[in-house]
């Protein structure tokens, strides 16, 4: 098994993978217990009371200067039964796929150099934080900038839906004290979203939750 830690400023990514055909160890399971047990139960209701099998990663962020406190559960080798199984257990308000060209991204700018290196993020062209096709859709995760590891196979593309469980502006969290989000339009510029991704295809299941 390999199990792997990255510390930066200003924020903690948590990162464990293994190999096929292990059975989770209780340490394993303890750590992901307790990195969900730091959200708030409303962004991790959805989520797996534990973990029943490798491979996974877990993504804990919290970097509010750069908007990125995010919970994230990645489930690889998944059977299309079983991703089928947890989609139908939830009542999504929104089901988008990732080639959809009008994606509502939260942190829209952010790359995977801005994002590992923490650099300052450049709005690139203004016309694309508020437009007219974002008044009808849920704020999603830039899963771009997510990549697990610099090696993984796996990524978000054409072959995932996306599925919204709850989004909602503002800041709802008090022991955050976040500023204005300025790649997101006025009213989106800070909130909350939680949801599912899935890819048969790629037989792997992403759990969020994201504050910015």
């Amino acid at each position: 098994m390999k199990k792997t830690i990255f510390l930066r400023l200003l924020f903690i990514a948590i990162l464990f993978t293994s190999c096929n055909g292990q059975v989770i160890n209780k340490e394993d399971i303890n750590t992901y217990i307790n990195s969900k047990g730091e959200f708030d139960k409303i962004l991790t209701s959805h989520f797996p009371n534990k973990l029943v099998a490798y491979p996974y990663t877990i993504i804990n962020n919290r970097n509010e200067a750069k908007h990125d406190i995010c919970f994230m559960l990645y489930e690889y080798n998944i059977d299309s039964v079983k991703i089928d199984s947890v989609i139908n257990k939830y009542h999504f308000v929104a089901k988008y796929t990732y080639r959809d060209s009008g994606l509502f991204l939260i942190n829209r700018f952010e790359t995977k150099d801005t994002y590992e290196n923490r650099k300052r993020v450049e709005i690139s062209d203004s016309l694309l934080v508020n437009r007219d096709c974002y008044k009808m859709k849920y704020p999603v995760p830039n899963f771009k900038v997510y990549n697990p590891t610099n090696d993984s196979n796996i990524k978000l593309d054409e072959n995932f839906n996306i599925y919204v469980l709850d989004a909602k502006s503002g800041n709802h969290f008090e022991n955050l004290d976040l500023l204005p989000n300025l790649q997101m339009p006025p009213e989106w510029q800070n909130g909350y979203s939680k949801g599912i991704a899935s890819s048969k295809k790629s037989k792997t299941l992403i759990y969020w939750s994201i504050i910015w």
